[in-house]
């Protein structure tokens, strides 16, 4: 925290500073912390780009003078937010599918996942077809019942605009009473709580599981991903703004375990 505050400090007196002269200034006064830290550091305070800090200190200028200019207004409304707002797991599921590929003597297979917006947990499932009636049922028979198993109401989906996530996926979603959201055309990245865990599954776990192991069997798949769930889970390390050191495990199960120690 003594470090955070130092990076704070001298982000906001010299905003114009990026992370590598910051990392230099401190240097220089005795504290060695790498330009990568104090990214990391500047992006999980809202203090990610120079406008971002010039925005701080021009409000805090307003403040002072009593006086909120026109200028201050204007980079007011164009600063940027994130483009998913969750504060509790369940209220945002971010889903999407993937195309893993075709496997001799099993065909070809997708990976349907899902990532809880407000702790990073991971779902996932391996299917023969990408349609909407295996989206649907994943919705079904995965990703509400671990939300409502954990102590959560599973409110709102996100997910692009492909077939998969139409007709029986919709019809799935009214049924359930959750809200379902689409990305805008062009604009993957809306959804990159989910897109990312894809690309993590991908780079972490089958590009390497497929160089070990040779699977006959789609459950085979579905049971080494499962695995790898329970790995990224609960005990892979996380740095992300939402989860700040903790596993998504802690985040997504903390209304059972505030339940149990309230009963003991």
């Amino acid at each position: 925290m003594l470090k955070e505050r130092q990076i704070l400090a001298l982000a906001l007196a010299c905003p114009t500073w990026g992370p590598q002269r910051i990392s230099d200034q401190l240097r220089l006064e005795g504290v060695t912390i790498s330009a990568s830290t104090i990214w990391r550091a500047l992006h999980r305070l809202g203090l990610g780009t120079r406008m971002d800090r010039l925005l701080v200190l021009e409000m805090h200028s307003a403040k002072s003078a009593g006086l909120l200019t026109e200028r201050t207004r204007r980079n007011l409304s164009r600063r940027k937010v994130r483009h998913v707002q969750a504060e509790h797991p369940g209220e945002l599921v971010c889903i999407d599918t993937f195309y893993i590929g075709k496997l001799k003597g099993v065909g070809k297979l997708w990976q349907i996942t899902a990532c809880d917006a407000a702790s990073s947990y991971a779902m996932a499932k391996i299917v023969a077809a990408n349609n909407a009636t295996e989206a649907a049922s994943f919705l079904c028979s995965v990703v509400e019942p671990e939300v409502a198993k954990a102590g959560w109401r599973l409110c709102r989906v996100l997910t692009d605009g492909g077939s998969e996530f139409k007709g029986a996926f919709d019809d799935a979603c009214a049924e359930m009473g959750v809200r379902h959201t689409r990305t805008k055309p062009r604009h993957a990245w809306t959804n990159g709580f989910v897109e990312r865990l894809q690309g993590t599954i991908l780079h972490e776990y089958w590009r390497v599981v497929f160089r070990r192991r040779y699977f006959r069997h789609r459950h085979q798949l579905q049971t080494s991903l499962e695995s790898f769930l329970e790995f990224y889970n609960f005990q892979r390390p996380h740095r992300g703004y939402r989860t700040k050191g903790r596993v998504p495990a802690e985040i997504f199960w903390g209304a059972v375990r505030e339940q149990r120690h309230e009963e003991a």
